[in-house]
C-alpha cells in the first residue's frame, strides 16, 4: 500500500513495526522503504539536522505527505534561515546526524536521541530542534500572527469548568 494513502492498512504496518521495535528493546521504529532508505516513523515523518541543514526524505521516498512536515519545512526556511534538503536518506546518516526528530500531528516534534543504540549528537534534544519546536508552537498556538492563516480559532459557547 503506498504510504501516501492514509489508510488503515498503513496504520497496521506502523503498529507491527512498533511492536517489533518494542520486542527488540527500542522505544519506537523507523521504517525503511523498499530501497532500504529512511521513510518515516509510525505515524510521523523523520527529519534530521546535519551541518546546519534540515534534511528529510522526499515525497517520493515512501512517506505520507504530512501537513506538519510541510509546515516545519516552511518555518525552518522562513524563521530559522535553514537550508532544507528533501532527498533519500540512508539509515547510517541518522547515526552521524547532529539532531534527529519525528514530526506529525500527534508527535508534533519529538526528538530522537539514539538510533540502533548509537547516540545522536550529544544524546539530548538539539538546539535547532528546540528552536524549531518553539517557532512551531508559537504558530499553532496563534502567538505568531504572521501565520494566522494557518490556525482556525475555536470558541466555546460558554465556559465549561474542568473536573
Amino acid at each position: 500500500m503506498p504510504p501516501r494513502i492514509k489508510n488503515i492498512s498503513n496504520y497496521r504496518n506502523s503498529q507491527l513495526a512498533s511492536a517489533e521495535a518494542s520486542i527488540d528493546g527500542y522505544d519506537t521504529a523507523i521504517l525503511l522503504n523498499a530501497q532500504g532508505k529512511v521513510a518515516e516513523g509510525p505515524g510521523a515523518c523523520v527529519m534530521l539536522v546535519r551541518d546546519g541543514q534540515l534534511i528529510t526524505p522526499g515525497v517520493t521516498d515512501s512517506i505520507l505527505e504530512s501537513i506538519t512536515r510541510a509546515s516545519l519545512i516552511e518555518l525552518a526556511r522562513d524563521r530559522l534561515g535553514l537550508e532544507v534538503v528533501e532527498r533519500a536518506v540512508d539509515r547510517t546518516e541518522l547515526y552521524i546526524a547532529d539532531e534527529v526528530f519525528f514530526c506529525g500531528t500527534a508527535a508534533e516534534i519529538t526528538p530522537i536521541v539514539s538510533v540502533d543504540r548509537y547516540t545522536v549528537g550529544d544524546g539530548e534534544q538539539g538546539p535547532i530542534t528546540t528552536e524549531l519546536e518553539r517557532v512551531f508552537h508559537d504558530v499553532v498556538r496563534g502567538k505568531d500572527r504572521a501565520y494566522a492563516g494557518w490556525v482556525t480559532p475555536v470558541g466555546a459557547a460558554r465556559a465549561v469548568p474542568a473536573d
